[in-house]
């Protein structure tokens, strides 16, 4: 997927720009209808959802898949939540469960993710229109990282405040999501919400201009 053109109509995707003056792909999203062989193996096998719908104690539909590459000398990701009922405009206390495959190993020294333990409890966090926690409320946070081996799975609650640091190692950290709303909750279809996402949050067009890519989203960062 990684070479995959950009579209104007189906996948979504998003690039960075690294410190040598490369062009990487940092996201895509909305890819599972044009990959045959990956949607049979994530989506056939009911593992993945059954677990799913035990934690969510009910019957679950998928809202949303995307891939984040998170390539050597890639950006991160500030602390945040992510919550989509807020940058889309979604019902408001629509929990979702976000399902995490590694595809590689992942690491706090390749850009791996950072974890508040219970603070998924605790509501929305005071945030900027971009979707970052208040720095002073997540300096308060206690952070752990989370480490896995590729294949690994990893399944948390998108009110969960997490972060990732920028890939300052020589090996990759992608990782595959998959978003499941409740059934009950009566939000957009998973085709409704990725029109919403390609109006509110525009992926790369065709003709890029390194100087000025479309950010993947308000809590990217390069440093």
């Amino acid at each position: 997927m990684s070479r995959w053109d950009v579209s104007d109509d189906k996948w979504l995707m998003w690039f960075e720009k690294t410190t040598d003056n490369r062009k990487i792909i940092s996201k895509i999203e909305n890819f599972l209808d044009f990959h045959d062989s990956l949607r049979r193996l994530l989506l056939e096998d009911q593992r993945i959802k059954s677990a799913v719908e035990d934690l969510l104690g009910e019957d679950s539909r998928r809202l949303k898949e995307l891939l984040i590459f998170h390539y050597p000398d890639s950006g991160g990701y500030l602390p945040h939540q992510d919550i989509y009922h807020i940058p889309h405009k979604l019902p408001d206390r629509m929990v979702h469960a976000v399902v995490a495959i590694g595809i590689d190993d992942s690491d706090p020294e390749n850009g791996g993710l950072f974890f508040s333990p219970g603070n998924h409890k605790k509501g929305v966090f005071p945030m900027d229109a971009g979707g970052v926690i208040d720095p002073e409320v997540a300096e308060m946070f206690s952070w752990e990282p989370v480490v896995w081996k590729a294949g690994d799975i990893f399944i948390f609650d998108d009110y969960a405040p997490h972060y990732s640091r920028p890939n300052k190692s020589n090996r990759s950290r992608r990782t595959l999501y998959l978003v499941f709303q409740r059934a009950s909750t009566g939000g957009p279809t998973r085709a409704e919400y990725n029109v919403l996402k390609r109006a509110l949050n525009p992926p790369e067009g065709k003709v890029a201009d390194l100087d000025n890519l479309k950010p993947p989203n308000g809590i990217f960062y390069r440093d």
